[in-house]
């Protein structure tokens, strides 16, 4: 027999019904800064980032090449001249899943996600990682995906003396 003492007992446990509904607040969680910030106030202004020391200004600078600023909308330049405008985490989010899995996505690998993301003309500096992080998490890829032709263990390769053994050769 178990013995049950009064440490072990669990509480009921007691559930109110509200007669009218309550007001939440929600506070989305986004990080302070953009990715693309200090470019963005390099193109702006032309000043740096107060903690950047020499090397950091000129890393900076190349990579501010590529971009190009319109009113507040930051633009990068691709290799074929086409502008893609440069979003933050919380937009490439929304966007992934939209493309991914809206009305009409097709539920493409990462790789591909993030070429029709760029076809569409957005751009953001991981992309490429986050679209397949995304695509490893969606549920119906995983559920509906092909499955891996792979055997279930190592193949052995067999040395068979066969083929030698009419020429005396074993």
């Amino acid at each position: 027999m178990v013995s049950i003492t009064r440490e072990n007992l669990v509480e009921p446990l007691e559930i109110e019904i509200a007669e009218r509904p309550e007001y939440c607040n929600a506070i989305e969680a986004s990080e302070a800064r953009p990715w693309y910030e200090d470019i963005k106030n390099l193109l702006q202004t032309g000043q740096y980032p107060p903690f950047a020391d020499r090397r950091d200004r000129k890393t900076l600078r190349r990579l501010a090449i590529h971009y190009f600023l319109s009113g507040e909308i930051l633009y990068r330049r691709s290799f074929d001249s086409t502008l893609l405008r440069c979003i933050d985490e919380h937009e490439s989010r929304r966007l992934m899943e939209e493309v991914h899995g809206g009305n009409c996505g097709p539920h493409m690998n990462g790789l591909m996600l993030a070429k029709k993301i760029m076809r569409l003309g957005y751009y953001w500096s991981t992309m490429e990682t986050d679209c397949v992080k995304h695509v490893r998490h969606c549920h119906r890829c995983q559920v509906y995906a092909d499955l891996v032709k792979a055997p279930p263990n190592e193949l052995r390769p067999m040395t068979a003396p066969w083929p030698f053994s009419m020429w005396g050769w074993t």
